[in-house]
């Protein structure tokens, strides 16, 4: 039986307010305002005067409609709004909680802020729009791990059976003691030598012709973003990347001030048509893109345009930063290979970690550039970090001597490509009509356009109260764009979690669709028709 959110507390104190938020509203249903926006209106300035602080559990949609005594469909249409200001946000296991702007703190007549440090408030609005509505959203997908009732098809890292410890513990047995220096001490800044030499042999074997001075080892991917962006950018430069694209390198290249240019994709990767124009006209400092089992779409860039890429990069001087978690986790035939590998003169940065491969709590990721450019990141690397950790780099260095690493991800390839056809088939059996889904050839996700004019965000709310949590499309656009996609990942979860995951999915699409009616028109619903992308 699915979990319903609202009638347990064990996991949060945070109150729940049904009374007296139903007791604040007074419906005048002869007026002429529709009613969806009288409640709208009345909790908007319940949250903004502060009768509703930060941290308020609200009613759920049919806990409130039944207390005013109308449509469900009514009070979702009302805190739709409140989400889109970001004045309410859902949350798996809590609810839809009240989420009040910096804005709307300051027009508190006595700020909660009165009894703590003022330094801790010294974030400004501006800073905060700088690093996205979904800043939080990395955090929050990591913890859905953490509360059992919740199936999270969110996260992006590898199921729990396939953490290889049994491999870790016998590497540990039976060298850490002789190798206690190199595995617990201090190690060079670039990385322990061995495991760049392990990781430019690997790179040499996929045609990338590298050696261990063009490695530099990192404490994961992201890590990497931010060091070739501060490197390279200033406040107000411009980067090139992909829509949809990592939410990782949008944080991270905002939150160093750069301007963002997003290019859309399709079936081959990003339109070089639009890039070109874009190159043509602008003066963008760095190009960032996920070309194999792009995240989150799952699309590989077709040879053609991998080439042309790298032709335009060439031709007006901008760097490429290849980022490939996934490049080892294919489905068919050999690995894809890199762009980098297709590179002669030192124009793409390549980007890769050890986290989707092998475990995340590692934190060994590298990057690999040219010699000159490897040096003076490291200098600002120390800064810091000093180094990445050296236990984590001893034992990805010794799973990649003592050739354990292939065997592995066979069995990991195996066991991906089997969840990805169960989540695959689950949502034939229980999705409407009309969901469209690109169906990856490796990695962990896939990409769903939802049926209709359904909204991903109301979908996760109404999901969460079946107990299952998914990501939304909006937070990989810089455009505002994706309000109708969803990504799934089908790795973190077994198979039995996948269909049953899927299956409460579709149970919650159906009761959306089965919402929407004659009288849900006469009470002010706006269903706002999005193009196709």
């Amino acid at each position: 039986m699915a979990h319903k959110f609202e009638q347990s507390q064990e996991h949060s104190p945070l109150p729940l307010f049904t009374a007296s938020v139903s007791a604040m509203i007074q419906l005048e249903r002869s007026n002429g305002v529709p009613l969806y926006r009288q409640i709208y209106e009345r909790l908007r300035n319940a949250i903004l005067g502060g009768e509703l602080p930060e941290g308020t559990r609200l009613p759920t949609e049919r806990a409130l409609a039944r207390e005013l005594h109308v449509n469900r469909t009514t009070v979702m249409n009302a805190y739709n709004e409140l989400a889109s200001e970001g004045l309410i946000e859902g949350h798996v296991g809590r609810g839809t909680l009240v989420k009040r702007t910096y804005l709307a703190r300051e027009l508190d007549d006595e700020p909660f802020e009165q009894h703590m440090p003022s330094w801790l408030f010294s974030l400004s609005a501006e800073e905060e729009l700088a690093l996205g509505h979904d800043a939080r959203l990395m955090s929050e997908i990591t913890s859905l791990g953490d509360q059992q009732e919740v199936i999270s098809l969110a996260a992006a890292t590898p199921a729990e059976g396939l953490l290889p410890a049994e491999l870790l513990r016998e590497i540990v047995r039976d060298d850490l003691l002789t190798a206690r220096q190199n595995a617990l001490g201090y190690c060079p800044v670039e990385g322990l030598q061995s495991l760049r030499r392990g990781i430019a042999e690997r790179m040499r074997k996929h045609g990338v012709p590298v050696d261990f001075q063009h490695i530099l080892v990192l404490s994961g991917s992201t890590q990497g973003i931010g060091l070739v962006g501060r490197f390279l950018l200033h406040p107000g430069d411009e980067v090139v990347v992909e829509v949809p694209t990592y939410l990782g390198a949008i944080q991270t290249f905002r939150a160093l001030g750069a301007r963002v240019i997003g290019v859309p994709i399709d079936n081959e990767g990003m339109r070089l048509d639009l890039l070109e124009a874009i190159l043509a006209r602008r003066s963008p400092r760095l190009i960032y893109t996920l070309p194999t089992f792009q995240n989150p779409t799952g699309v590989i860039m077709s040879p053609a345009r991998r080439r042309r890429l790298l032709t335009l990069a060439r031709r007006y001087q901008v760097p490429i930063l290849e980022d490939d978690p996934y490049g080892e986790i294919y489905f068919e035939g050999e690995a894809p290979q890199p762009l980098k590998a297709l590179d002669t003169r030192g124009d793409v940065l390549y980007l890769s970690t050890y986290s989707k491969l092998l475990a995340p709590g590692l934190r060994v990721a590298w990057l690999a550039a040219p010699e000159p450019l490897i040096e003076r990141l490291s200098l600002h690397k120390q800064i810091f970090d000093l180094n990445t950790t050296a236990l984590g780099q001893w034992l990805v260095s010794e799973i990649l001597q003592r050739q354990m690493l292939d065997p592995h991800l066979a069995r990991v390839r195996q066991q991906y490509q089997r969840q990805r056809d169960v989540m695959f088939q689950a949502i034939q059996e229980y999705w409407p009509a009309g969901t469209r889904v690109t169906l990856p050839r490796g990695g962990f996700h896939l990409w769903c356009r939802l049926p209709g004019d359904m909204r991903a965000r109301t979908l996760l709310r109404e999901a969460a109260q079946e107990g299952v949590a998914f990501v939304l499309g909006e937070p990989f656009h810089i455009d505002g764009g994706g309000r109708q996609y969803i990504r799934l990942s089908y790795a973190v979860s077994d198979e039995v979690q996948i269909r049953e995951g899927v299956r409460r999915i579709g149970l919650a699409m159906r009761r959306i669709q089965s919402r929407r009616s004659p009288r849900d028109e006469q009470e002010g619903l706006h269903i706002e028709r999005m193009p196709m992308v």
